[in-house]
């Protein structure tokens, strides 16, 4: 009998099952999220296109309205104004949100120099270097991040085919 997984259900990790352990993301660092939204996240990182991972956002807010990530990465990526987010976040997703944040605002020098430093620390971040990407884009502003796709991780090689 071949099952179908309801889309509306998260992925789990591997070896994570809904009910226990920390929360991850894709890569595997904790986030400060309730299992089901962490895994709608990772959902979101590996998204085909701009609609789906708009869609694994917003079930991750609802998973976890505190959810930090999902709520700044969600209201960068449609233009909505931020909202303040809940808890104590890791660091690496206190300098994400700081990240996307300064990509919504408009300040694409600032975020670009800040997702280099983000990325020099946590190797990789689709969501936020899709955000700052998608930034560089709609301003015009091409020139500064060719030398990120050389270095990005195979987990997200697709991302290279989006950059400037």
């Amino acid at each position: 009998m071949v099952m179908h997984r309801d889309r509306e259900q998260p992925n789990t990790r591997r070896g994570q099952s809904a009910a226990v352990g920390p929360a991850v993301e894709d890569h595997g660092r904790v986030v400060t999220a309730n299992i089901e939204a962490a895994a709608f996240y990772r959902q979101a990182q590996q998204a085909a296109d701009a609609s789906a991972t708009v869609r694994a956002l917003r079930r991750a807010v609802r998973a976890d309205p505190g959810f930090g990530l999902a709520v700044a990465d969600l209201a960068a990526i449609t233009g909505a104004a931020p909202s303040p987010t809940g808890g104590r976040p890791m660091g690496w997703e206190r300098h994400h949100i700081e990240v996307v944040r300064t990509a919504a605002a408009g300040k694409v020098s600032r975020a670009t120099d800040l997702l280099r430093e983000h990325l020099a620390s946590v190797g990789c971040d689709p969501l936020a270097l899709h955000i700052v990407t998608d930034l560089r884009r709609r301003t015009g502003n091409r020139d500064g991040l060719e030398d990120l796709s050389a270095r990005l991780p195979g987990c997200h090689r697709a991302l290279r085919e989006t950059m400037p």
